[in-house]
């Protein structure tokens, strides 16, 4: 608390000196007489200011003899307002134990006016929470409660964090919704703790109706955009959490890699390849995602999927720079025979050779398509040589061999057509 407002709030709260006050809670010992001297109001007044100039020692010390000297029951109402002072001193201390106790005090006296005592109790049972005694503060929040008729907003919260910490999170849950229903405007703090409790009781419909009220409060912040697509996900209602993270990406604000790769995922999710495939070459060449060879796989596995193979050969060309492997370069030869695209498919393959890395099935499959592409390029000599590697290879020897005899048929149809 500012340490001037503190100094304003007690000395408007303590009643002006010589004066008498009866409490108008008739339950409230209303035969109590409240009194205090002008030299008390004025030490009080001093020890006030010197909290205000952060002289906590010194106001500690005079607070402690002026309550040496009075009296036990006649002077119940200056001993309360040390006590309350001596609390506010053990808070500008960061001493929560030593403020709850020296307030206990203070309202068991039961001299403060009504304001003063019952708002006292709740700060108590704040205070109480804070130094991690959760039982206790639930015990001073039912001394409370059983004390006043209107139940502020803030005290239900307090009730609320108590049994969260206690993970009574049905309770918790009852307490916040009190709260969340008696505060004027939408608390963004109370919903993030509900939102918390529904998600420790696995209740993720519930977890949609807070997340959407946090939208509302906080339209920009991206993680209420991002958890709420995660809960649809997890209510396997996956076009939801796609239209919700495309909303976020629509309105700028998703900034990190894993968000970026996030949205294709979800698109891939709901069998959209084309969708997944465009945002993912999107991000890739505009930099927001790291150019792997990962992500360019990626990228070519979902525009073959979509059916785009110009575009998933290209895509396979950048994973097959950052490969440390010849598979990818096999992976493109296969495409360009399909395309009958021979002369692409000898490059790739070659380059899948040289660079190693296949297993022998795989291996045997790249000479018998190189001595393929070859003899289909006419090089009758180069297919061959493939021919007789892929003989090495018990799965291709059969083939080979076959590809082998056929060669001398084509080439004698050359040597013919020459003639």
């Amino acid at each position: 608390m500012n340490k001037y407002l503190l100094l304003a709030l007690l000395v408007s709260s303590a009643p002006v000196f010589a004066g008498s006050l009866k409490t108008d809670n008739p339950e409230r010992k209303p035969e109590n007489q409240v009194l205090m001297t002008e030299p008390q109001y004025k030490k009080i007044q001093k020890f006030s200011e010197m909290l205000a100039e952060e002289q906590y020692t010194e106001a500690k010390s005079g607070l402690n003899a002026m309550l040496a000297q009075t009296r036990a029951g006649k002077d119940a109402y200056i001993q309360a307002v040390i006590y309350q002072l001596l609390g506010h001193i053990s808070t500008l201390q960061d001493n929560m134990k030593g403020a709850s106790d020296y307030f206990k005090k203070a309202i068991d006296l039961d001299a403060l006016p009504n304001k003063t005592h019952f708002d006292m109790m709740l700060t108590r049972a704040q205070f109480v929470m804070l130094d991690g005694d959760y039982r206790g503060t639930l015990q001073a929040l039912s001394e409370y409660f059983s004390q006043v008729d209107e139940i502020p907003d803030k005290a239900f919260a307090i009730k609320a964090n108590s049994h969260a910490k206690l993970d009574q999170f049905q309770e918790a849950k009852a307490a916040l919704l009190q709260a969340i229903e008696l505060a004027d405007k939408p608390i963004e703090n109370w919903y993030q703790q509900l939102l918390s409790i529904h998600s420790q009781l696995n209740e993720f419909q519930q977890m949609v109706g807070v997340l959407e009220i946090l939208i509302q409060i906080k339209p920009d912040n991206k993680t209420y955009w991002k958890q709420l697509s995660s809960v649809y996900f997890t209510l396997k209602q996956e076009k939801k959490a796609l239209a919700i993270h495309e909303l976020a990406y629509e309105k700028n604000l998703l900034t990190e890699e894993s968000e970026f790769l996030q949205l294709y995922k979800y698109y891939a999710l709901n069998e959209i390849p084309f969708k997944a495939a465009e945002s993912l070459q999107k991000f890739l060449d505009e930099k927001k995602v790291k150019s792997t060879f990962k992500h360019w796989k990626q990228a070519g596995a979902l525009w073959y999927e979509a059916k785009e193979l110009d575009k998933a050969l290209a895509a396979y060309a950048k994973a097959s720079e950052l490969a440390e492997d010849g598979d990818m370069d096999l992976t493109r030869a296969y495409l360009y025979s399909y395309q009958e695209d021979f002369s692409n498919a000898k490059t790739a393959l070659r380059a899948a050779l040289q660079k190693g890395g296949l297993n022998d099935r795989k291996t045997a499959e790249a000479w018998l398509m190189l001595g393929m592409s070859e003899a289909s390029l006419k090089n009758f000599s180069q297919a061959r040589d493939a021919f007789n590697q892929a003989k090495k290879y018990e799965r291709t020897r059969k083939d080979a061999n076959e590809w082998l005899n056929h060669l001398k048929t084509l080439e004698q149809q050359q040597i013919a057509s020459a003639g």
